[in-house]
């Protein structure tokens, strides 16, 4: 008798530790593959665009260009992206539109404006001679959502189209 209550308590104890260890596996197998989602999650930023209502035209281009992480000299990390405004979009002032960004967790990217000149023709504020003007960022910091507004407007002093001023925070407004 004695052997079979301890090949019961050994029967027992092997079970035990073996439903601890499946027990275990499974934990670690969900964590790893929410690590994996969250990475993911964490290297696309969701942006709301707003051209200011105080802008004087219409932003017919949006091209980005990565930087690298927000806490290091700015370096550019990668070449300027094609159009982000698809399909012919135009961002009248007070218009907005939301994108998806491949900006990783802090790191950040600036972007350059095309404007419609007010006659249909598009006008790449970069390209103008001499162009000293800004290039606002956009950073994936303290949310993986964000807002962004530009005001864009004719420039007396230097007879140019700039960028008059711009902004962006966590979160979406």
């Amino acid at each position: 008798m004695r052997i079979n209550i301890a090949s019961d308590h050994v029967n027992n104890f092997f079970f035990t530790k073996l439903l601890m260890f499946l027990i275990t596996l499974l934990i670690f197998i969900n964590c790893s593959s929410i690590t994996d989602s969250d990475s993911e999650k964490d290297d696309t930023l969701y942006v709301k665009f707003t051209n200011s209502s105080s802008s004087q035209y219409t932003i017919t281009s949006i091209e980005l260009q990565a930087m690298g992480k927000a806490d290091e000299t700015a370096v550019p990390s990668g070449t300027w992206s094609e159009n982000i405004l698809k399909d012919g979009k135009k961002l009248a002032p007070g218009e907005f539109d939301f994108f998806t960004l491949d900006i990783p967790t802090l790191h950040f990217s600036v972007y350059r404006l095309g404007v419609d000149t007010g006659n249909g023709t598009q006008l790449l504020l970069y390209t103008q001679e001499n162009y000293q003007g800004l290039e606002p960022t956009i950073t994936h910091w303290g949310s993986d959502d964000r807002t962004v507004e530009v005001t864009v407007i004719y420039d007396q002093s230097s007879s140019q189209v700039v960028v008059n001023g711009w902004s962006e925070w966590a979160g979406i407004d």
